[in-house]
C-alpha cells in the first residue's frame, strides 16, 4: 500500500476554503468539486502527519514536553493533592535518609553573650524594688556568608647562626599544617571545594575562575584543574578499592548518557560479542551502582568510548568466579549486554511504562487502565519498604500481589497484539511489543529475591554527570575525563553513604600515606573510625 504524500497547501487558498466552508454550513449549501478535492487533500495531509509523528515516536505530547509547555514529569495527578502533600511531608520527617535528616550535619556553633551591666540578685534599676533572677535566654540563629576562598600570607620569623648557618623557623599553627604542607599554596579545603564545585555542582573551571575573581582571589581555570588533579591523585587508591569491592556485589544498576572528549580519536576495537572489530567513535559516560553484601552502595562512573555493559564487564573481570551470578538492572538496549560473565537480567519497568505514558492523550481509555494497573506494583513496593521487609519477604509479597497484575497486563497486551486493529509500527504497537518481548525480565522482581522494579536510582545519579555536561559541554582530554571518573565516583559514593563530602575529601588528602597503605580502612562508611584511631595514637 502506497504511503499518502504530505501536500503543501497555500495558506491563502486554505483560508479561502475555510470561509467557503463556513458559508456553506451557514446557508446549507454544498461545496464545489474543487473545494472538496482541496479539503480532502488537507485532511489526508493531517492524517499522514499524525501517523508519521506517532510512528517516529514523537507525539505532540512529547513535543510539548520538549518545548517546556508541559512539566517534565511522569507522575499522574493525585485524587487528593492535600493528602498526598501531607503524606510526603510526613515521610520526609520520618525518613532518616532524607537530606534534612542526614548524618554528620554540622550543628550551629553556640556563642553565649553575658550581661555586663546587670547581675543576678541585684536590685532592678528600672523600678528600684524587685530583684533580678535567672530567666530563659533569648536565641538568635544567624547564618553568615563568607568568601569562597580566603588568601592568608603567613610570615614566618627566622633566625640564622652566623657561625654554622643553621636556620631556626617559627612553627606554623596546627590549623595551617592540617590544611596542607608547608610549601603548598592551595590548601586541602580549597582543593576540596574546587572538586565539589566542578564534579558535583557542575560549575565549569572558567566559571569557578570568574567567581574567585568576584570574591577577590584571582586564579585561572587551568590552576583549578591542576588542584582537582591533586585531589584525584590523593584519592586514587580509594577509587581502585571501590572498583575491587564492587566486583563482589549482589546486584548492579547500570545506565549511560552521551558525552564528549575533544581529544579522543576514533579507535578500532573488538566488538563486545567478540566477533571481529569495529571503529568506535561514540563517547558515553557509563554509570553503575553496586549493591554490596554489607548494605552499602558503590557508585562508579566511566567516560570513554565504551558503553555501560562494557564498563560493567571490566568491573566483573575482578569478580570471584565462585560467587553466584549477580542481578543486573537496566533497560533493554543492547549496549547494556554483559558478554564476559554470566548474569541475571532485570529490565526497568519505568522504561516500559514510559512508552505507554506518552500515549495517554492519544489512547485515553486503554492507557488509563494500564497506568492504573502498573501503578499498583510501585505501591506494593513502597509498602514493602515501609514495612522494612527483607528480600525474601518482599519477594513473597510481590508474588502474591504484583505478579497477578503483571500477568493481567500481559494478557491485555497479547489481546491487543492479536487484534485486527493492531498496527505493529505505531508507537502504541511498539510499546506493546516491547512489553511482550521483555516480559520475562520485567517481572524479575517477582522471581528473584533482591531484584528491583526499576532503574530510577541509577538515572538519578546520572544527573550528576548530566548537569556538568550541560554547563561545560565536554572534556578536553582523556586525562581530564579520567580525573572526572575518579572524583565523581568518590563524591557520589560518599554522598550516598550520607557522609560530609567536604570533610571526607580533606581527610583523604591530609592522610594520604595511610590511605595508600590501607585504602579499605578509608572508605566513606569507615573512615571516621580510622581518624579516631589516629587521634588516639597521637594522644597515647
Amino acid at each position: 500500500m502506497n504511503q499518502p504524500k504530505i501536500t503543501e497547501i497555500d495558506r491563502d487558498a486554505l483560508s479561502s476554503l475555510m470561509m467557503r466552508i463556513e458559508k456553506a454550513i451557514e446557508h446549507d449549501l454544498s461545496l464545489s468539486v474543487d473545494d472538496m478535492k482541496l479539503l480532502l487533500s488537507a485532511i489526508t495531509t493531517l492524517c499522514t502527519l499524525q501517523s508519521k509523528m506517532e510512528q517516529d515516536d514523537v507525539t505532540l505530547y512529547k513535543l510539548r514536553k520538549l518545548l517546556g509547555m508541559v512539566k517534565q514529569s511522569e507522575r499522574r495527578q493525585q485524587l487528593d493533592p492535600l493528602a498526598t502533600s501531607k503524606k510526603s511531608k510526613q515521610n520526609k520527617q520520618n525518613n532518616p535518609k532524607h537530606p534534612r535528616q542526614r548524618k554528620h550535619i554540622k550543628a550551629p556553633q553556640i556563642v553565649h553573650h553575658k550581661l555586663q551591666d546587670h547581675h543576678k540578685g541585684e536590685i532592678c534599676s528600672g523600678c528600684q524594688r524587685g530583684k533580678l533572677y535567672k530567666f530563659d535566654p533569648a536565641t538568635l540563629l544567624r547564618i553568615t556568608g563568607h568568601a569562597r576562598y580566603e588568601a592568608t600570607r603567613h610570615v614566618v620569623e627566622q633566625l640564622r647562626c652566623n657561625a654554622c648557618q643553621i636556620i631556626y623557623k617559627a612553627p606554623l599553627p596546627n590549623a595551617v599544617l592540617d590544611d596542607g604542607d608547608t610549601n603548598q599554596k592551595y590548601g586541602y579545603s580549597a582543593r576540596s571545594l574546587m572538586a565539589i564545585d566542578k564534579f558535583y555542582t557542575g560549575i565549569p573551571y572558567y566559571h569557578q575562575s570568574n567567581l574567585a575573581d568576584i570574591f577577590g582571589c584571582a586564579m585561572s581555570a587551568s590552576t583549578i584543574f591542576d588542584q582537582c588533579e591533586h585531589v584525584a591523585n590523593a584519592v586514587m587508591p580509594i577509587f581502585y578499592e571501590l572498583q575491587r569491592q564492587a566486583a563482589s556485589a549482589n546486584s548492579f544498576l547500570i545506565d549511560d548518557t552521551h558525552n564528549r572528549i575533544l581529544a579522543q580519536q576514533p579507535e578500532l576495537r573488538e566488538k563486545p560479542n567478540g566477533k571481529g572489530k569495529q571503529l568506535r567513535s561514540g563517547i558515553y559516560t557509563s554509570g553503575l551502582i553496586a549493591v554490596c553484601p554489607n548494605g552499602h552502595d558503590i557508585i562508579l562512573f566511566d567516560t570513554s568510548l565504551g558503553h555501560a555493559g562494557e564498563h560493567l564487564d571490566a568491573i566483573l573481570s575482578k569478580r570471584d568466579p565462585s560467587l553466584p551470578s549477580p542481578l543486573i538492572m537496566s533497560d533493554a538496549l543492547s549496549s547494556n549486554a554483559i558478554t564476559k560473565t554470566t548474569v541475571k537480567y532485570c529490565y526497568c519497568n519505568a522504561h516500559s511504562r514510559r512508552q505507554f505514558y506518552d500515549l495517554e492523550k492519544i489512547y485515553p481509555n486503554d492507557i488509563k487502565w494500564l497506568l492504573d494497573q502498573y501503578g499498583l506494583i510501585w505501591k506494593h513496593d513502597t509498602w514493602a519498604k515501609d514495612e522494612d521487609m527483607n528480600a525474601l519477604l518482599r519477594l513473597d509479597y510481590h508474588q502474591k500481589h504484583s505478579l497477578p497484575i503483571m500477568e493481567g497486563i500481559y494478557d491485555w497486551a497479547l489481546a491487543k497484539q492479536t487484534s485486527v486493529a493492531f498496527e505493529e509500527h505505531s508507537a502504541f504497537g511498539k510499546a506493546i511489543n516491547y512489553f511482550l518481548k521483555h516480559y520475562a525480565r520485567l517481572i524479575m522482581f517477582c522471581v528473584e529475591a533482591g531484584a528491583l522494579i526499576d532503574n530510577n536510582r541509577m538515572e538519578e545519579k546520572l544527573k550528576i554527570v548530566i548537569r556538568g555536561r550541560k554547563a561545560a559541554h565536554f572534556y578536553k582530554t582523556v586525562a581530564g575525563a579520567g580525573v572526572a571518573n575518579v572524583l565523581v565516583s568518590l563524591i557520589a559514593t560518599a554522598d550516598k553513604a550520607q557522609e560530609n563530602v567536604f570533610d571526607y575529601l580533606q581527610a583523604l588528602q591530609r592522610h594520604q600515606k595511610y590511605v595508600k597503605a590501607n585504602p579499605s580502612s578509608w572508605l566513606p562508611w569507615v573512615y571516621r573510625e580510622s581518624l579516631k584511631a589516629l587521634e588516639e595514637k597521637k594522644t597515647s
